[in-house]
């Protein structure tokens, strides 16, 4: 199952499309940029939060994988990178994928 996640979220970075997923009780629509390991060796998606309801919840976060729930990838695509992306981001010690 892991193996197979981080498979379709490479996929789905690859392909500029969205993901949905629920983490720590609330859904997340996001845009993947970057798969990988961060300092503590947890692996972790970075992505920019999309909401349309709530401007404040836009942004930038880093997920854990262990913590990801009902994870879907979405049809919808997104076509550009975001202000402030670094393919090279320094939290990361391992990056496995990335736009």
């Amino acid at each position: 199952m892991y193996s197979y996640l981080l498979e379709e979220l490479s996929k789905a970075i690859g392909a500029r499309l969205l993901i949905s997923f629920d983490y720590e009780g609330e859904n997340h629509l996001v845009e993947p940029h970057l798969l990988g390991q961060n300092k503590q060796h947890e692996t972790c998606l970075l992505a920019w939060r999309t909401s349309r309801t709530d401007p404040q919840k836009q942004g930038w976060h880093c997920y854990l994988l262990s913590r990801l729930q009902q994870p879907k990838i979405m049809d919808e695509r997104f076509s550009k990178k975001r202000p402030g992306y670094d393919p090279y981001d320094s939290t990361m010690s391992r990056i496995y994928y990335r736009i």
